[in-house]
This record gives structure tokens, sequence and C-alpha cells, in this order.
């Protein structure tokens, strides 16, 4: 059984409407009107026409602007458009077409020769289809697992939904622009990771299903780009400058400590975080886009990508200002400022593994390992990965570090390291100590970068 044309009427005229409707009726078509072209595209993507028929001279919206919205979406620029209007005007009619419409019909029209254009225009859409590339990915997992389908979802900025299916269960990750939105299986147990049951997941398929992005955002973000001007200035490469970087100063004991943010096409979009303490760098921060920043629509997502790289070095910051994870004095520490030292020691690890890894697999692996090894040390039970990489603990509660905590946490950063075939410490010559060189005083002082060499050497001896 043929499945019925979806087709999207648009016409301020309720005659017009009404007729269309009658006349493209079920089974053979699934036909959606609308007499103002706004509400039309708050639907137009759950919808997901195969045909598009709209007025020209509209009072909310002009058909022709309507067109150039529709156009501006991966998911909807090929989809046959149809103008129906009382235009007379031949230049008009030409700029109509111009425009990217398929047909122009004009008003008052023949229903029967409307019609013979109409499947006309659908026949020929068919046609090109069944040439076209899918437009989902699927396949057996590969002996890596999802691991590296996580990590395509992020770096291609997947809008949409990665599943993986495996012994009747199916395991879901949710993506909006490549970041993870949610996580979610059709069986989950009580008080199951899901993300970390996708990535325990070593045999099955998968498939990766992209999905448009919201209307509301888009018309959002025109409203923006036309209260701001229009276009954002242009470098001499042709790409978009970069947005204004952030600066901030936290008070520690009278001394500052100041947290810089820029950012830079160089030649890739790069953000720059620098914490200085004492006229000092005490850290340095960097991540990169895999591209410049090329377009006008990616400064939304630029400009957020700025705002949390700096906050999570500004935590940094206030947290040494505090003295939560602060200098290097010499005693006994309280249970809650050994607690925050453990977090942050692998917080670090994580942010440095990021810039290799991706936030999702970073967040994935890590949470993995954690299961691996609390039930041999239940204190690394006590500590959460956060969705942005933070490790953290319940500050009312926290946990009483021993040094089986220490040897234990050494063994998740070492675990963690393995895990990720130390594909940072190759790319990016990872030093423990340079990476946490802010609180290298004390973790010396509790033995931790000893436990970490012990772990990270056995964690190599089973790998080999």
């Amino acid at each position: 059984m043929a499945v019925a044309k979806r087709v999207v009427v648009v016409d301020d005229d309720a005659d017009v409407r009404r007729l269309l409707e009658t006349a493209l009726a079920a089974p053979e078509f699934d036909t959606r009107a609308f007499a103002d072209p706004r509400d039309a595209l708050m639907k137009l993507h759950d919808i997901a026409p195969d045909l598009i028929v709209c007025d020209v001279l509209m009072q909310e919206m002009d058909g022709r602007m309507f067109l150039q919205v529709v156009k501006r979406s991966d998911a909807l620029r090929d989809v046959p458009f149809i103008f129906v209007s009382g235009i007379q005007s031949s230049e008009q009619i030409v700029q109509s077409l111009e425009s990217g419409a398929d047909d122009f019909v004009t008003k008052p029209f023949e229903l029967r020769r409307l019609m013979a254009k109409i499947q006309t225009i659908l026949r020929m859409a068919d046609r090109r289809a069944s040439g076209a590339r899918p437009t989902r990915l699927e396949g057996p997992l590969s002996p890596a697992g999802a691991l590296p389908l996580l990590k395509f979802c992020e770096d291609s900025r997947l809008t949409g939904r990665l599943v993986v299916q495996a012994h009747g269960t199916e395991r879901w990750a949710d993506f909006r622009g490549g970041d993870l939105v949610q996580a979610g299986g059709s069986a989950e147990a009580p008080g199951e990771d899901p993300l970390g049951a996708l990535l325990a997941t070593e045999a099955g398929t998968y498939r990766i299903e992209q999905r448009p992005l919201d209307a509301d955002a888009l018309l959002a973000l025109e409203a923006r780009a036309g209260a701001s001007g229009g276009a954002a200035a242009m470098t001499g490469t042709g790409a978009v400058a970069a947005p204004p970087g952030r600066a901030s100063v936290v008070e520690a004991a009278g001394e500052p400590i100041h947290v810089q943010t820029e950012a830079a096409n160089k030649p890739t979009f790069t953000i720059t975080t620098l914490v200085a303490r004492g006229g000092q760098v005490v850290r340095k921060t960097e991540r990169s886009w895999d591209h410049p920043l090329q377009r006008e629509d990616d400064l939304p997502r630029a400009r957020a990508d700025i705002d949390r790289q700096h906050e999570l070095l500004l935590e940094t910051a206030a947290e040494l200002a505090s003295g939560t994870a602060g200098s290097a004095t010499v005693g006994p520490i309280d249970p809650e400022r050994a607690a925050a030292l453990m977090a942050w020691t692998l917080s670090f690890v994580a942010e440095a593994a990021q810039g290799h890894l991706g936030a999702v697999t970073t967040v994935a692996l890590l949470r993995k390992v954690q299961r691996r090894l609390a039930p041999e040390n239940p204190a690394v039970g006590q500590f959460e990965v956060a969705a942005n990489g933070r490790v953290v603990f319940n500050v009312e509660a926290p946990p009483a570090v021993t040094q089986q905590t220490i040897d234990g946490m050494a063994g998740w950063a070492a675990g963690f390291l393995a895990e990720a075939k130390l594909k940072v410490e190759r790319e990016g010559g990872l030093s423990m100590r340079r990476v946490t060189h802010v609180i290298e005083g004390e973790l010396d002082r509790v033995g931790f970068y000893s436990a970490f060499e012990s772990a990270h050497r056995a964690a190599r001896s089973a790998r080999a």
C-alpha cells in the first residue's frame, strides 16, 4: 500500500484552504493547512512534508520570506514548493520562481490543472529521492563498541539520536549541536547510568538519526541577527570574527587570581583560558574546533563555549581563593579539603582529556572506570562525574580520605587513561604533574603521584 504524501498548505484565505484540504485528501494525501506562515514554520520539521503549497501575499508573513526561511533548513531545502497567488505581474511571478519555488499557479486556478502539477512535481521528487544518499548511518558495532560513535556524534555536531541495539535491548543518546542532551534505554535498571550502559555495549548494531533543529531557534536567531544589524564582521581570511573574550578576578588572601578567556581563529577556532596567580600562569586550558568560525549561525555556540570554559576555570579559581583546593601547607587537612583535593585532581585530568576525546566520551569513560573500581574501593563510589566532566562530592558529607581513597583515585585516573588507550598522552603529552600543577604541593604531600605511577604501570602491564 502506497504511503500518503504529506502536503502542507499555507494560505490566509479560508476558502482556498478548505478546497485544497478536500482535494488533497486521504488515502493518497495527508494534508495540513495553516492560515499563518509562522504557525507552519513551528510545525514543518515535525510534519516533514513531501510538498508545500503556499500563497504569496499574506498579512503575517510574505510567502517569499516564508520560502527563504524554509530553504535555510538542511532538512527542508529540497522539499518541492508551489506558489498559488493572485499576482498577475509577470515580473513578480518570475521573481517568485527565481527565489526557489518549483512552480507558480495563478488564482483563480482550475483545480484539475493544479492537481496535475502537484502529481508531476511529486513524481519528479520521488525520482530524485530514489538516487539520494541515506539520511542515517547504520551498521554493526566495531570491536571498539560505542566509544567512537559517541566521539563521532560530538565532533559532527549532531542534532539527533545515536541508537545501539543488542540482545533485544535498545540504548540511545540524544545530541543537540554535538552536545549530549540525555541518554536512555528500552530497559533501564534502577540506578543505572544510561550513558555508561551505552558505552558498555560491545556487540550489536547501531544507527545515527539526524534531526532538524527547532524552528523556534531559527526564528529567534534571525531576530537577534536583525537586531544586531545583520551579518557579523569578517576577518581577512573570510572567517567570522571571534566573539569577545572574558576576564574575571577572584581575591585569595588579598592576592588576586586572574582568569582570562580569549578566542581566535588560528587557523581553527580556539578558546584559550589562563589562570594567573602572583603574576605566574598556573593553568592554561585550550580547546579548538576542527574548523574556523565561518558562519554567523555558529556565533551562539561559540559564545556558549567561551562562557562554559570561562565559568569552569572561574570555579577553579574561586575554590582556590576559598582554600578548598589551595596551598601546599604542611600538616593534616580536614575531610572536606582532602575530598576536594581528590575531586579536583580527577577533574583536571578530565579537562585535559576533553580536548582529544570530546566531552561525552570523557564523561562516559570516567563513569565506566569508576563503576569498575567502586566495588573494591567504596570511597571512589562516593564521588560523582557531572555532565561537564567535573568530579564532585557531597559537601555536606565528604568521604573520609584515607590512603585507600588516594590509591583508589590514583587508580581511577590511571584506569581512565588506559581506557582511552593513552590517546591523551600520545597526542597531548599529558603530564600528571603539569595538569595538576596548581595543587601539586598537596598531592605530593599525600602521596598521590607515587600511587598514580604504580597504578599507571599496572594498567599498562594489564593492557600489554
